[in-house]
């Protein structure tokens, strides 16, 4: 997970088969508003009925609900490749071939396709999370006019850190790191099915931003990993088989995610980040093993602020970004929310320390099952990961224990 070379700045300016099955679904917590459709008179008025129907204390205690999104089973290897394909493959895969590289902010044009497309191999793509009404999955090149659509909308920037961004920053600063971060777990959302969302009345929205359908790209949301300097790399290293860090390693280097998200305004108010917001929170922590997930909206942004507190971040700190925009960081530790989603049971690494896909490093996979024919300790879950790690500039071609 290394860093991208000049990106912190952006990381800093900007606010990964199937599983969570049972989110939870308040569709009435207005997180999806940036205006926050619960105002604190509202908020108010609901606990005065309580009051009035003199519910225990035990039973407002029961408003907190645990997270019941699920860790899916191991997704199975592929059927084993016959000796036709084994051939063919190999010559695919010798010393020479042709590498390829794509420069880390460079614009994405017609030429640069292919190659993203080698690199973006089927088990990257697998990467995917799913809840009641959302399919959380990889970005692509043809989400570029949703991402526009959102990033160019007034109303949404007045909760966002990057400004007025034009069509060429957009292509260069936000659709190459969604598609192309290997430091980043960002999906977009979409729905499973999208006659059941409400397309809002746009408003003073911009014609250009309007949407018709809930289809395609609605929006996204990520989690960021942070960590301190001393911290170790966390990508595959030569000589060695690529495991997937553990609980103990992401603790001892207290590795942070930090959250970001934002989506079409003609959605707000039907909980749909809510329902994003809580599965990236558990598959955060309980699958990647993030020590501690953070949040940190702006002064304002009441709907953002309603999520933190809703799923259990509290208030850390106040500080001024690079746009002196003052953020409220909000943060959860892995032992809060185990002990708020999963109370009376011990923390479960599923995936820590199993061997993984160097390439896709997709650990919902089952163990990779493919050797580099000269090096026992490259391992890949399907020739498409070989591949891709063989003609890629510096990858393992370069490395290989291949003798001529």
């Amino acid at each position: 997970m290394d860093k991208v070379e000049g990106a912190q700045d952006l990381v800093d300016a900007l606010i990964k088969e199937v599983d969570g099955s049972h989110i939870n679904v308040d569709h009435n917590d207005g997180s999806s508003d940036e205006n926050g459709e619960i105002a604190n008179g509202e908020l108010e008025g609901k606990n005065k009925k309580k009051k009035k129907k003199k519910k225990s204390k035990a039973k407002k205690t029961s408003n907190i609900k645990p997270n019941e999104g699920k860790i899916p089973d191991e997704i199975p290897p592929p059927a084993p490749e016959t000796f036709e394909e084994t051939e063919r493959w190999e010559k695919e895969l010798v010393k020479g071939t042709q590498t390829y590289s794509l420069p880390a902010w460079g614009l994405l044009n017609d030429k640069s396709k292919d190659i993203l497309n080698t690199f973006r191999t089927p088990s990257c793509k697998k990467m995917e999370l799913v809840t009641p009404r959302l399919r959380l999955r990889q970005v692509e090149i043809s989400d570029l006019t949703g991402i526009r659509r959102i990033k160019t909308e007034p109303i949404v920037q007045k909760t966002q850190l990057y400004g007025s961004p034009g069509l060429n920053d957009i292509k260069e600063s936000f659709l190459n790191r969604y598609i192309r971060s290997r430091d980043d777990y960002i999906f977009a959302i979409t729905a499973l099915d999208p006659s059941t969302l409400q397309i809002k009345d746009p408003g003073q929205l911009k014609i250009s931003n309007r949407i018709q359908n809930a289809d395609g790209y609605l929006g996204n949301i990520a989690i960021s990993l942070t960590w301190p300097s001393e911290a170790p790399s966390f990508l595959p290293k030569k000589g060695e088989i690529y495991t997937q860090p553990t609980f103990e390693e992401f603790k001892k280097y207290e590795i942070e995610g930090k959250m970001f998200y934002e989506i079409h305004p003609q959605l707000w108010g039907q909980s749909i980040m809510s329902e994003a917001f809580e599965e990236v929170l558990r598959f955060s922590i309980e699958e990647i093993g993030c020590n501690s997930v953070a949040s940190d909206p702006t002064i304002g942004n009441e709907a953002s602020l309603h999520l933190c507190i809703k799923n259990g971040l509290k208030f850390s700190h106040e500080t001024n970004n690079i746009y002196n925009k003052p953020q409220l960081f909000h943060r959860i530790t892995r032992e809060e929310w185990f002990n708020r989603n999963r109370p009376n049971k011990e923390i479960c690494d599923k995936w820590g320390g199993k061997e993984v896909c160097r390439w896709c490093m997709n650990f919902r996979l089952s163990p990779p099952t493919i050797n580099c024919k000269h090096c026992v300790w490259a391992k890949y879950c399907s020739r498409e990961c070989q591949k891709a790690d063989w003609v890629r500039q510096g990858g393992h071609q370069s490395e290989c224990d291949f003798i001529a």
